[in-house]
């Protein structure tokens, strides 16, 4: 015969396993803590990039529009914005051979004692929206047959609407009414 075997009990949970409900209460919701140090990064970034950075490569308005961390916090992916727009390949540049040395102004600026790893990566959205909006506001430069009828093509008129010529019918040219 078969003998059922008593179930095991077990301590804590495994790593990755929720606890359930017990003695030392409901599973903890999804914590805070990296939309906090991808702020307090944007924002030490921001100060630092302000203040200038002794490398010729990167010029004009640079301005971090956004840090995205991974779960585990070890990398961050900083996306900026660079105006003149021509200046951006060459700012992109300037800014991932300085990465370190911004890393470590970003950690004597905060008190994080591990800061991730930055990944600098152009954002054109604002760009997008910039010529999204530009659109928006002029939709006669976006419709030639609005811009005057220049290039629209002359309007002809349909003879199945105004019975074609002498009220005749196209379908029978030879009726006579």
């Amino acid at each position: 015969m078969h003998r059922e075997e008593p179930a095991k009990k077990r301590g804590s949970p495994r790593r990755g396993e929720r606890r359930g409900p017990g003695p030392l209460g409901p599973a903890r919701p999804p914590s805070d803590r990296p939309a906090q140090v991808a702020t307090e990064i944007r924002r030490a970034l921001q100060t630092e990039l302000s203040r200038g950075l002794n490398d010729p490569r990167v010029q004009g308005l640079v301005s971090v529009t956004e840090v995205e961390l991974s779960p585990d916090l070890s990398n961050a992916r900083v996306r900026v914005s660079v105006m003149p727009e021509d200046r951006s390949a060459l700012t992109l540049s300037g800014l991932r051979a300085g990465a370190g040395f911004l890393r470590r102004r970003v950690m004597d600026e905060t008190r994080l004692s591990r800061v991730p790893r930055l990944e600098f990566e152009l954002d054109d959205r604002i760009k997008r929206q910039a010529a999204l909006d530009a659109v928006i506001r002029t939709p006669e430069s976006a419709d030639p047959r609005a811009a005057g009828g220049a290039s629209a093509p002359p309007a002809t008129p349909d003879p199945r609407r105004d019975g074609g010529a002498g009220g005749q019918h196209p379908e029978n040219p030879n009726d006579e009414a």
